[in-house]
């Protein structure tokens, strides 16, 4: 895996994006940790991308990975084999993890309604 995402360097997350993944966390209940990876100093493979974490006591989970110029968001599940998923947006890729943002979003429009 390190070798597949090492020849396409993944672009710094936009603020938005940021958001979106802290507003997806915070809703997220079964989730133990999710982070952009942003020091220089961390884990080159972990590197400008985002890291989940679904179990405590396990390393991560997922990682999410958008490469400089290019509009579609690669996905890392780290299994025993890991498995390599494509999406058009930072929003379906995390949903793929767990549908959480759709319903919070359908329950802010309602509510707005009210």
């Amino acid at each position: 895996m390190h070798q597949a995402i090492s020849y396409l360097p993944a672009r710094p997350l936009t603020p938005d994006e940021h958001g979106l993944v802290a507003e997806w966390l915070a809703v997220a209940g079964d989730i133990a940790l999710a982070y952009v990876s942003g020091r220089r100093s961390d884990d080159a493979a972990l590197y400008r991308r985002v890291v989940i974490v679904t179990k405590a006591d396990e390393g991560p989970s997922h990682l999410f990975h958008t490469a400089a110029g290019r509009n579609v968001w690669v996905v890392f599940t780290l299994e025993q084999r890991v498995r390599i998923r494509r999406f058009r947006s930072l929003r379906a890729a995390l949903n793929s993890i767990g549908l959480v943002i759709v319903y919070v979003n359908a329950l802010h429009a309602v509510q707005k309604t009210k």
